[in-house]
C-alpha cells in the first residue's frame, strides 16, 4: 500500500486499511516513496514501488492512496497483481487540469480494479471515472456521496468498501 502525495507509511486510511484486510486474514504491506517532486510519468516512483514489491514476491494485490495509486496504476500495466485498490484516484491537478496519462492508464489495466472515490472530490470527478469504467470493463466505481478526497466522516466507508473487495478477489483467485 503506498500514500498519497508527501504521506508516510503510518497515513491514517492506510492504517485503518491494514487493519481491515489483517481482519480478514489477509497480510497487508504498508511503504512509502522517497519524498520530492515528482519525477516524469512517475518513472522513478515506479521503480520504487516495484523494488519494495519485490522485496516480498507474496505480494499479490496493491492499495494506493491518491498519489499512491497513480504509482500502483502504472506498475499494475506491467506486473498485473491480481487486484488494485485506488483510494481517490486524481485524474485532475489541483489546478484542475486533465492528468490524461492517469485517463490512459486507467483506460488500459487489465487487473480487477476498485476506485473508491468521494462524490465532491474535485481530483477525481465521478463523470470522468465513470466514463472510464465504461470504456474498461475491469473497472469498479465505488462513489462516496458527499465525500471529499480525502473521504472526511467516509473514510471508514471507504476502507471497508476496499478491504472488503479486495477479500472478495484475492480469496477467490488463489482457489
Amino acid at each position: 500500500m503506498l500514500p498519497g502525495f508527501g504521506g508516510g507509511a503510518d497515513q491514517p486510511v492506510l492504517v485503518a486499511l491494514e487493519r481491515a484486510l489483517r481482519a480478514r486474514g489477509l497480510g497487508a504491506i504498508r511503504s512509502e516513496l522517497t519524498p520530492g517532486r515528482p519525477s516524469d510519468g512517475l518513472a522513478r516512483e515506479v521503480a520504487e514501488a516495484r523494488a519494495h514489491l519485490d522485496a516480498d514476491p507474496d505480494v499479490s494485490a496493491y492499495a494506493g492512496r491518491s498519489f499512491g495509486g497513480r504509482v500502483l496504476a502504472r506498475l499494475a500495466l506491467e506486473a498485473r497483481p491480481r487486484a488494485l485498490v485506488l483510494l481517490g484516484f486524481p485524474v485532475r491537478s489541483a489546478a484542475g487540469r486533465r492528468r490524461l496519462e492517469d485517463e490512459g492508464v486507467l483506460a488500459a489495466l487489465s487487473c480487477p480494479t476498485l476506485v473508491v472515490q468521494g462524490a465532491a472530490d474535485p481530483l477525481g470527478p465521478v463523470r470522468t471515472l465513470e466514463r472510464l469504467a465504461r470504456r474498461n470493463p475491469r473497472l469498479e466505481l465505488t462513489i462516496l456521496p458527499g465525500a471529499t478526497h480525502s473521504f472526511g466522516r467516509r473514510e471508514r466507508e471507504a476502507v471497508e468498501t476496499a478491504a472488503s473487495w479486495l477479500a472478495a478477489r484475492v480469496t477467490a483467485t488463489s482457489q
